[in-house]
């Protein structure tokens, strides 16, 4: 029934599993894919997307989560094991640790606890990280006739965890930061805040050219801002800090390029033992191009998004987290806008640190990228893409 497998497993042994999860509820597996694999801290999490009917009846459309973490043990859902790796499966939107989930997927919950007075037009998912987060677009009809419309963005979070991020958002507004303001307290750990202003870095780069207006020095000003209170967050790894982990599944999604991966998480283990990564210094934790809009046409910053990883870190883990998602934009065009942009980005900001360990550190990133599942031929080209991206990265160092 299913397509292909992922990690471990096969894709024999997810067909059986689902079967299995379905015929408890009466149900019967038709057709199975998977969506969105992820390797986070040496667990796998996948969406699937079922295709289930009644016996007798007519086909409907499921979602289910699956993973290999642990989840609490009264979680709703099925628990199994193959081939000694425990596996548990859930039906969206009942992800356990996401209380929110539901609420920020259903119409009525969300016209009702956060724009009760507008219309709502559209409600869909533009991020599900399972066990992790998700972010829902609602599309609002206009106050006015011949009015524009207006866009919330619900992100939703682990338990216990929106209300410190949306004091996060209070306390950088009051530095001067250019945030988005919060509709409202969270709800459920459902935080509604309104879109942005201005347009993501990556697409006005792409309309632009690397050579435009956007000024990356603007970035130390605002970061500058990011007050000493966020010193007093807990310190999380850095996507860099984790580069053995993203090597290991890179050659485990890879294995035609195992040697050449080898090499490259050699030379960056090697790298690691002598950079100069400075003072821990707040930071923003997730400073990548789509989380940075610009005005279309000055190229000023109008707003910074997703603060949820602010605390004390390296300031070149920021610099770094931007270059590297910067050069593997359009990395199939046939003008290689992204990697241009990256190298003047890099340059730019190179002066403001050290430019071996933001090689190093943008190396990382870049390898953290490479898809976990790669299914069909797209996806393989993109991996031997960024693959080389990295290995280019890596010859600044």
């Amino acid at each position: 029934m299913f397509t292909g497998g992922f990690g471990p497993f096969r894709a024999t042994q997810l067909t059986e599993l689902l079967s299995d999860v379905l015929n408890r509820s009466g149900r019967q597996l038709h057709h199975a894919v998977l969506h969105d694999v992820q390797y986070r801290r040496g667990h796998y999490y996948a969406i699937m997307e079922a295709n289930v009917r009644l016996p007798g009846g007519e086909p409907s459309q499921a979602f289910y989560g699956i993973t290999t973490a642990q989840v609490p043990f009264d979680a709703v859902g099925y628990f199994a094991t193959i081939a000694d790796i425990d596996i548990f499966v859930w039906q969206h939107p009942a992800d356990p640790l996401l209380p929110g989930l539901r609420l920020a997927a259903t119409p009525a919950q969300v016209r009702e606890h956060f724009v009760p007075d507008r219309e709502l037009t559209a409600l869909s998912a533009v991020i599900y990280r399972p066990l992790n987060r998700a972010v829902f677009q609602a599309r609002l009809a206009p106050t006015t006739a011949g009015g524009l419309s207006d866009t919330l963005f619900l992100k939703v979070l682990r338990s216990g965890t929106a209300q410190p991020v949306y004091a996060m958002h209070q306390l950088l507004a009051a530095a001067h930061v250019p945030v988005v303001t919060p509709v409202a307290e969270p709800i459920s750990d459902v935080l509604a805040l309104p879109g942005g202003r201005g347009m993501p870095l990556g697409e006005y780069t792409r309309a632009e050219g690397a050579h435009n207006r956007f000024d990356s020095l603007e970035l130390i000003d605002m970061l500058d801002r990011f007050p000493a209170e966020i010193m007093q967050r807990p310190q999380h790894a850095s996507w860099a800090d984790r580069h053995q982990e993203f090597i290991s599944s890179a050659r485990r999604t890879m294995p035609q390029e195992s040697e050449r991966i080898t090499r490259l998480g050699a030379r960056l283990q090697r790298a690691h033992e002598h950079i100069r990564l400075g003072p821990i210094v707040p930071t923003h934790g997730d400073l990548y191009e789509a989380h940075i809009l610009v005005d279309p046409i000055t190229g000023k910053i109008q707003q910074l998004l997703d603060v949820d990883g602010a605390g004390p870190g390296y300031r070149v883990d920021d610099y770094a987290c931007l270059i590297g998602h910067l050069a593997v934009l359009g990395y199939n065009d046939p003008q290689p806008w992204g990697w241009q942009t990256a190298m003047v980005t890099f340059q730019r900001l190179a002066e403001h640190t050290d430019p071996r360990t933001l090689a190093v550190r943008a190396t990382t990133v870049v390898i953290s990228l490479i898809p976990a599942y790669q299914p069909d031929a797209e996806t393989q080209s993109r991996g031997r893409a960024y693959l080389t991206i990295a290995e280019a990265l890596m010859q600044l160092a």
